[in-house]
């Protein structure tokens, strides 16, 4: 398995006292070489980027199925360049241009159920205003319940098929009983509520692209690429941390559960002004609101950003902090927790976290409650969260501590596979400032749905109407539990492979994804 981190090659040459001077000339030739090959500012050994490889933006204009038109200019900013030879090609910021390809919007759902939007983006403009054309359409839409087909087209949801909407039209079909009355079905089709169908995504929505062709980058100048490794203070420092503690957290009942894999240096109000400003939120303490919040997001393919994060213990005590960031899927979010340590890095307040990126959720009948799924992937989830820190302004320094006794394969608590390189992420954290502006679905910036309550009602009711036709038989029934069996098993026992899209495996840090900013900063230390 690739390493996140590539251990820097130092050099240390000495030439005698008294060399003669053709020695020292041709040591200083030398010399000159050495810099010249190793400069920032030389090409990439790279030449191209082959198509397939992943790299994320984020909006800066919004895109919406019911008010969007095919053609219509879209932009968004680079957030995490593609890779070549496992190594950044552009740094972030850069601004990258498409447009909308296909719209089809639900509107009075006389004609369409469920809504897609298809962008291509085909434009990326470098530092020195260099245009480059480039072919890549979207791959995934992060925390979304929207699902992106293979040609990149964003697929909405279907929202009569929520489990309310699956109970009421498979159970009614039951040989021997029936649960729901004539007249309990008439009222609860009059009041039901349903998810909204179109598609709304806001500026600042998280985008993985994928390249459709390859990317000819052999002109670009290679960025530089810093060692992320510790001095060896700060490395003793986290050693003695580490080593007194486990690597994994537990369960109430004592089993296994997540990795530590995350370490944060700085104040309560630096850890606190971090997480504020890259856009998570604090989980809600359990409650019985809480619950029936969770439930109702369940049922209506909602969003729950404060939804309460199950207690977990690292050798006996119970996380102090919990953080999410999720955007419109009950079953999609990343969470962190995190506990405060009395022991200190290079004398500054500690804090370790284990991070995870949650896929879905289901009703486990061996858990007898609703479970979360994970990505396999741990690394790239500590990748993005450490991206949304350094985006913000929130980070001064990135570290790894490489950990051999971490295997790269284990279990979490509900049989999950996880997958890790063992290293462990250190950030040093530094204070920033929360943005003012959050685009969400209560302050869109173009219409999303139709306006009048009465339009959206009769729009349930035609919903409802066509979703009884269609799905409320006993053999589309039959289909659809048969489909949902075969996705669950395959996800139970399908390969334990990386994921096949070549997703971005080098670290997030100051240095990968703003080495402008970060040279410009270290210009000023004495």
């Amino acid at each position: 398995m690739r390493t996140r981190a590539s251990v820097a090659t130092r050099l240390t040459a000495g030439a005698p006292r008294r060399a003669k001077p053709a020695c020292r000339g041709a040591l200083l030739l030398l010399a000159l070489l050495v810099l010249l090959v190793s400069s920032p500012s030389a090409h990439a050994n790279c030449d191209s980027i082959p198509a397939g490889k992943s790299f994320w933006v984020r909006l800066l204009d919004p895109v919406a199925s019911y008010s969007s038109k095919p053609g219509t200019a879209i932009r968004a900013i680079l957030i995490q360049s593609p890779e070549c030879d496992s190594r950044p090609v552009f740094p972030a910021g850069l601004e990258v241009e498409g447009h909308i390809v296909s719209v089809r919007r639900v509107g009075m759902a006389l004609k369409h159920t469920r809504a897609s939007v298809e962008i291509s983006f085909d434009t990326l403009v470098t530092s020195s205003g260099q245009i480059l054309s480039i072919a890549a359409h979207v791959a995934e839409v992060d925390n979304a319940r929207e699902t992106v087909s293979n040609n990149g087209v964003i697929r909405g949801v279907i929202s009569t098929n929520t489990p309310q909407g699956r109970i009421t039209s498979r159970l009614i079909h039951l040989p021997t009983y029936n649960p729901y009355s004539d007249v309990g079905l008439l009222v609860y089709r009059a009041v039901t509520v349903l998810p909204e169908p179109e598609i709304y995504l806001p500026p600042s929505t998280d985008l993985r692209l994928r390249l459709v062709h390859a990317l000819f980058v052999g002109d670009q100048p290679a960025l530089p690429y810093p060692s992320l490794e510790m001095d060896e203070y700060e490395r003793a420092d986290v050693e003695s941390l580490v080593d007194k503690l486990s690597t994994r957290t537990q369960t109430r009942f004592g089993k296994d559960a997540d990795l530590i894999n995350l370490a944060f240096v700085g104040t309560p109000e630096q850890l606190q002004g971090a997480f504020a400003a890259a856009g998570w939120q604090q989980a809600d303490p359990n409650s019985k609101n809480a619950f029936l919040h969770e439930f109702g997001a369940f049922l209506t393919y909602t969003s729950y950003p404060t939804m309460p994060i199950s207690r977990q213990y690292l050798n006996s005590r119970v996380q102090d902090y919990t953080w999410q960031k999720s955007f419109d899927s009950y079953g999609k979010r990343e969470h962190l927790r995190v506990w405060e340590e009395p022991q200190t890095i290079l004398g500054q307040q500690a804090w370790l976290g284990a991070y995870t990126r949650e896929t879905s959720a289901a009703l486990s009948l061996k858990y007898h409650k609703f479970i979360h799924h994970i990505d396999r992937n741990l690394d790239e989830g500590v990748n993005m969260l450490v991206r949304d820190l350094t985006l913000s302004g929130c980070v001064d320094s990135v570290r790894l501590l490489p950990r051999p006794n971490v295997p790269q394969l284990m279990f979490n608590s509900t049989g999950d596979e996880m997958r890790t390189d063992g290293l462990l992420t250190v950030v040093h954290l530094k204070n920033c400032e929360r943005p003012s502006i959050q685009y969400t679905r209560l302050n869109p910036l173009i219409p999303i749905r139709p306006r009048s309550p009465v339009a959206r009602y009769f729009r349930n009711q035609v919903l409802l109407y066509e979703s009884d036709v269609v799905r409320g038989n006993i053999i589309y029934g039959a289909f659809d539990l048969c489909r949902m069996s075969i996705q669950s098993f395959r996800h139970r026992h399908g390969p334990a492979t990386e994921q096949a899209d070549n997703l971005p495996v080098a670290p997030a840090s100051p240095e990968t994804l703003l080495p402008q900013a970060a040279a410009a900063n270290s210009a000023f230390v004495p």
